[in-house]
């Protein structure tokens, strides 16, 4: 029992140190309760970002994403509740005045089915970028799959499943996520 409270004590200090490294270099940034930031060395955050409740942030540094990948969170973004962005293997990219719903889950890596092998453990990843723009809305459990690009001003409808780029200042919804309409910005 001992054992157990003091790995579990060894956790929350490590997470602690963590956390109180990142709120040093980004004094602006407002962090909700139990934040998870893996490899916080390759977090880049903007001013005035807003990371709400039980946000895992994998930023990579790992032996099975060859130790790595990074997250950048541009200027006055929101990460609201119970988001995962997965840095791993790649970079995930995302620029200013982000508005990120719950729920939201970006993975830059994925298991590369095309090619299965006998062990499961051992499969091969595909790593790839994703760049998301200034302005861009992910309304609630919205997820983005490896090598996207979304433009700026995007809007992407609630519960939709982003597998292919989208464009700048256009709408798209659906799984998977498909053309909706143009938005007119004045």
């Amino acid at each position: 029992m001992l054992r157990l409270i003091f790995y579990h004590f060894k956790l929350y200090f490590a997470a602690y140190k963590a956390m109180a490294a990142v709120k040093k270099r980004y004094p602006s940034t407002v962090f909700g309760k139990r934040v998870e930031i893996y490899n916080q060395k390759a977090l880049n955050l903007g001013e005035k970002v807003s990371i709400q409740n039980n946000v895992i942030l994998h930023c990579g540094g790992a032996d099975w994403c060859n130790n790595t990948g990074s997250i950048s969170i541009g200027s006055q973004s929101v990460i609201s509740p119970n988001c995962v962005f997965w840095g791993c293997g790649a970079n995930i990219t995302i620029g200013k005045n982000f508005d990120c719903a719950p729920g939201v889950k970006i993975f830059a890596s994925r298991t590369k089915y095309e090619d299965p092998i006998a062990y499961p453990l051992l499969n091969p990843h595909v790593f790839q970028d994703i760049t998301i723009g200034d302005n861009v809305i992910c309304f609630a459990n919205v997820v983005i799959g490896p090598g996207i690009t979304i433009g700026d001003g995007a809007v992407i409808g609630a519960n939709s499943l982003v597998l292919n780029d989208v464009p700048a200042n256009t709408i798209v919804g659906g799984t998977p996520a498909k053309f909706i309409r143009n938005l007119e910005r004045s």
